[in-house]
């Protein structure tokens, strides 16, 4: 099936599909995030040349993930941050630098508020040390099990069944959420 891979600059995503198997992972994660891209055919070298992207999305077949993930961190591991991503149809390049952990960490630094205090859910390899640096991370019900092992708690339900709502409902209800 071979991939495709996303350029994100600024708000808008480039992607340079070529065959109809790259254009159906385009619609995929588009269908997932409700994003749009911005398709480019030969000009996508002049659309990287104005400035780097601020991050790119290998998307492929899900058997394939694993050995994309480990040709991109034999290749570039020490200088980016090479993240499986859930659902297990994509890789995310990032600087070596970025996580959903230390933007958590710079937010509440910014807002005046503890990191003990935060709550984090994940699913995906993308949201590890998201969810180690919050007060309490817990892992979705379909989290890959890495996810799981770090989490302090898996949540009963999945994504798919509003899980997030659910379980902040439920902490509400046990009264062991703080508003700001």
């Amino acid at each position: 099936m071979g991939h495709v891979v996303q350029y994100y600059k600024g708000t808008q995503i480039y992607e340079h599909s070529k065959t109809e198997s790259h254009r159906n992972l385009i619609q995929r994660y588009a269908d997932l995030t409700g994003i749009n891209h911005v398709h480019c055919n030969d000009e996508y070298q002049s659309v990287l040349a104005e400035s780097l992207p601020s991050k790119l999305l290998v998307l492929c077949d899900e058997n394939e993930v694993d050995e994309v993930t480990d040709q991109l961190n034999k290749e570039i591991g020490g200088e980016a941050n090479i993240v499986r991503g859930s659902p297990p149809f994509f890789v995310e390049i990032l600087h070596k630098e970025v996580c959903k952990g230390r933007g958590v960490e710079r937010m509440c630094e910014a807002m005046g508020v503890k990191l003990e205090e935060v709550v984090a859910f994940g699913d995906g390899d993308n949201d590890i040390e998201f969810i180690q640096v919050a007060g309490c991370g817990i892992a979705m019900k379909n989290a890959r099990i890495t996810v799981k092992d770090v989490a302090d708690e898996v949540c009963e339900w999945s994504n798919a069944e509003d899980g997030v709502i659910l379980k902040l409902q439920q902490m509400e209800k046990d009264q062991l959420l703080r508003y700001y």
